[in-house]
């Protein structure tokens, strides 16, 4: 393996640099992170060269791979490694919830974190249930909002098997919560279990007081 796995990925994105989209971008995100000025299609088909050339990343050295450029890369990087993550071989380790509560709380914002939250973490907790009720309690009452946000999203796929008692629980947990990203969480994941099960959201949202953003969210389809 080269230095670094994704050395190649960046002078990949580098050499397509697209100049006139970056400042747009850029503004999109509120001038959080640099861009190379990809858009997704463009991102995703370059990404694709390079996993063809210098093959998959191994699951034992993700974390460290990972952590030399995630935090100093431009964000179609993290991008890239956040899709690579979507991938089963890279969460049957039960020690590699680390990898995913570290890129959490790592140049977070909720381009990554709902993706991590959805995808990765909600496929580690199914094959990994018994380490759900540790985690799960650490990061809804951790003081750091994007824990928080995984804990009320990362059950958002799972349809009829959604631990709806557990989701109430971490909703309650932050019904108070002002902060514009807590309240669209518990918004969303009220509003894709209604999908399923209306009758028991429209009983919660009855039985409980939220904020006004988080009701307008879940009461979409009801």
């Amino acid at each position: 393996m080269k230095a670094n796995y994704f050395s190649p990925l960046l002078h990949l994105f580098e050499k397509n640099m697209n100049e006139e989209l970056i400042p747009q971008m850029t503004a999109y995100m509120k001038n959080k992170f640099s861009y190379y000025g990809l858009k997704a299609p463009q991102r995703k088909e370059l990404q694709k060269k390079f996993i063809s050339e210098n093959g998959k990343l191994n699951p034992a050295v993700a974390f460290t791979e990972i952590k030399k450029v995630w935090n100093t890369c431009n964000r179609e990087v993290n991008y890239t490694i956040i899709d690579i993550l979507r991938h089963k071989r890279y969460w049957e380790d039960p020690n590699s919830i680390e990898l995913a509560e570290w890129l959490v709380v790592n140049k977070s914002w909720w381009d990554t974190v709902d993706s991590l939250a959805v995808n990765s973490v909600g496929l580690y907790m199914k094959l990994h249930p018994e380490k759900l009720e540790y985690y799960n309690a650490k990061w809804i009452s951790s003081d750091n909002i994007w824990l928080n946000r995984t804990a009320l999203l990362f059950q958002l796929k799972y349809k009829e098997n959604t631990n709806f008692e557990l989701l109430k629980s971490n909703i309650r947990h932050h019904s108070h919560q002002k902060e514009f990203f807590i309240k669209k969480a518990i918004g969303w994941s009220l509003r894709e279990y209604s999908k399923i099960n209306p009758s028991a959201v429209i009983k919660f949202l009855d039985d409980n007081e939220l904020q006004n953003l988080s009701i307008r969210e879940a009461s979409k389809y009801l």
